[in-house]
């Protein structure tokens, strides 16, 4: 029997499978993460049976019922190969409302175990919004230290991480946006949402010390707030390893985002420093420029902290030990 699942019970239920029903467009700007997109109605015809509905609410739902069963049967077939009878699965449209229903319908009748989540997408936003707006109770170590130095590739390599900079798909600094298109705020909630929960029962967590900013998006105050307090760990290389990694993570850069990039940071600069920068880019002169960029502006802009350890990287194994070893003191945690 189709059951109405509310928002919290509907996320611990860990369920396999997630269809969102809604529109192609509605999806892609934001969705609960892993969700798989069956849309009942295509984007024109969301808009056709939203129109309609304003003059002739009865003709609105005779069109809208119409397309939605065309647009089922075209999911019907995929979804065997996804899903079992015996397995339950979640499905979700914008409130919880018509296409959910009548999609689940269909499916429960067939045999699926279906869960409509109760208020739909929007009974999901509201939840994240009202989390993140909780100070979280994870135990954080915040990972702090000039450019270059290897807290990325740490954070990376450790499995309780939350990695800010590949869901922001920013890295923090004025050459940050390298990363493709960063995902909307709605998403980008949605994301932090989601791997918080997965840590949930993580010993403790590892973050980078991230500005509150990262290119268009703004990080939930609490959380902010909750790894600035955290214990610090400054992370320190030798700088010809920094410029290494510097090159092997912008050193393909185009000319036109090297060009809008150095603008940004032409005022922090000595104007002197700024053009050999820039002219040797154009020279192909990438050490150069990794080695006048880290010393003569992402050194003077970095902002020092106070910290509880040091560690200097050799390599991701003996760093993570070392924080390992750090955490366990700190927090007293038994194995």
């Amino acid at each position: 029997m189709q059951k109405d699942i509310e928002i919290q019970s509907f996320l611990n239920l860990n369920l396999p499978l997630i269809l969102d029903v809604r529109s192609p467009r509605e999806y892609e700007l934001s969705h609960i993460p892993l969700a798989l997109n069956c849309p009942v109605l295509q984007n024109d015809e969301f808009e056709r049976v939203g129109t309609l509905y304003k003059q002739d609410t009865f003709g609105a739902k005779i069109l809208g019922a119409s397309l939605i069963c065309q647009n089922i049967s075209t999911h019907l077939l995929s979804l065997k190969e996804k899903i079992t009878p015996a397995i339950p699965f979640g499905i979700y449209c914008a409130r919880g409302g018509m296409r959910s229903h009548s999609f689940a319908l269909i499916l429960q009748r067939i045999g699926y175990r279906v869960l409509v989540l109760e208020g739909g997408y929007k009974s999901y936003r509201k939840f994240i919004t009202q989390s993140l707006d909780q100070v979280p109770t994870h135990h954080f170590l915040t990972l702090i230290g000039p450019t270059g130095s290897g807290k990325s590739e740490i954070i990376s390599a450790f499995h309780h991480s939350l990695d800010i900079e590949q869901i922001a798909k920013h890295l923090g600094s004025s050459f940050g946006q390298i990363c493709g298109n960063q995902p909307s705020v709605k998403m980008f909630q949605n994301l932090i949402f989601t791997r918080l929960k997965e840590l949930q029962n993580a010993p403790f967590v590892l973050v980078e010390g991230e500005s509150k900013k990262l290119g268009n998006l703004i990080l939930p105050t609490p959380l902010y707030n909750a790894y600035q307090k955290a214990p610090k760990i400054l992370i320190l290389s030798p700088l010809e390893r920094r410029i290494k990694r510097i090159i092997a993570q912008y050193g393909k850069i185009s000319e036109k985002f090297f060009r809008d990039s150095m603008q940004k940071i032409a005022p922090f600069m000595k104007k002197q420093f700024w053009q050999e920068a820039y002219d040797a880019f154009f020279a192909n002169q990438l050490e150069k420029v990794a080695e006048i960029l880290l010393i003569e502006y992402y050194d003077k802009v970095y902002k020092k902290e106070s910290f509880h350890q040091v560690v200097h990287y050799q390599s991701t194994t003996q760093a993570i030990a070392e924080i390992k070893a750090f955490a366990e003191e700190f927090y007293k945690i038994k194995e």
